[in-house]
């Protein structure tokens, strides 16, 4: 009976009817979130143009996570030795602020392979 009553309120006008919750909560009656409102609402402006660079940002630095640090391997060989000297020698940090020379880099290591 409890789940008859929950599924007959679903069809009731206080949620789907002209002023029912879903009406009010569309996307066109938002404030903001078309470009009528929008261009009405000037301080939401920065606030969108912010968080929208901010998204911008995260996607750019999560595709480079995934392309250029070590954590993550994208070269199926059966040689792991291939797949992790592929860093060597080569500045894989975002920043370098101490000046580490990295052309020498991973050289000192010994060659289990010899």
């Amino acid at each position: 009976m409890f789940l008859s009553k929950v599924l007959r309120a679903v069809d009731h006008p206080y949620i789907n009817g002209p002023g029912g919750r879903k009406a009010n909560n569309g996307w066109g009656s938002m404030q903001g979130l078309t470009i009528k409102s929008l261009k009405h609402h000037v301080a939401l402006q920065p606030l969108f143009a912010i968080i929208g660079a901010g998204m911008v940002f995260v996607g750019a630095y999560i595709f480079r996570l995934a392309s250029k640090t070590t954590d993550v391997n994208w070269r199926k060989e059966k040689d792991m030795g291939n797949v992790v000297g592929f860093y060597d020698g080569k500045q894989f940090k975002f920043l370098n602020p101490a000046g580490i020379d990295y052309s020498k880099y991973g050289q000192d290591r010994p060659k289990y392979q010899e």
